[in-house]
C-alpha cells in the first residue's frame, strides 16, 4: 500500500512548483538576468547512467545516507513550506489558502497538519501526515 501511495504521489510532487524548473533573477551591475537552476540532464547519457547507479547504491545501502535518523522537518514553518506546494497542486491554491490558519500536531516522528474550517463554511478541510525524518507522506485527504 505504501508503495502504491508513493507511486501515486510522485507525479504530483514532481509537478509541484517547488520541483519544477525554476529561474532566478540575479542582479549584476544593476541589471537583472535570469539563471536556470536545473540543467536538463537527459541529454547526457553518461551522467544519466552515473546518476542511476548512485541512486541504486543509495537504495541498496542505507549506510550511505548521511541524513539517516536526522530530523529533516524541524518545525511547523518548515512543514508548511514543504507541504503547501503539494496541497496547492492537488486541491488548488485558493482552496488551501482559504483553510488557513493550519492546525499542526507532532506525534512521535509524524507531523499532522489540517486546515481550519470557517464558522460560516460548509464542507471539510485537508489533512496530511508526514514523517519528520524521511519526509514521506503517510496520508493525505480532504473532507467534504
Amino acid at each position: 500500500m505504501k508503495q502504491f501511495i508513493r507511486i501515486l504521489l510522485l507525479p504530483l510532487i514532481l509537478s509541484s512548483p517547488a520541483c519544477k524548473k525554476a529561474q532566478l533573477n540575479e542582479t549584476k551591475n544593476g541589471k537583472s538576468t535570469e539563471i536556470n537552476i536545473i540543467k536538463e540532464a537527459n541529454d547526457n547519457e553518461f551522467m544519466r547512467n552515473l546518476a542511476k547507479e548512485e541512486l541504486e547504491g543509495f537504495l541498496k545501502d542505507t549506510t550511505k545516507n548521511l541524513l539517516r535518523g536526522k530530523i529533516l522537518i524541524d518545525d511547523k514553518e518548515e512543514l508548511v513550506q514543504l507541504t503547501e506546494p503539494i496541497l496547492f497542486n492537488i486541491y488548488g491554491k485558493a482552496k488551501i489558502i482559504s483553510e488557513r490558519p493550519y492546525e499542526v500536531y507532532l506525534f512521535g516522528d509524524f507531523w499532522y497538519m489540517t486546515g481550519t474550517l470557517r464558522n460560516s463554511s460548509e464542507g471539510g478541510t485537508f489533512s496530511i501526515a508526514i514523517n519528520k525524518k524521511t519526509c514521506e507522506i503517510v496520508g493525505i485527504s480532504h473532507g467534504k
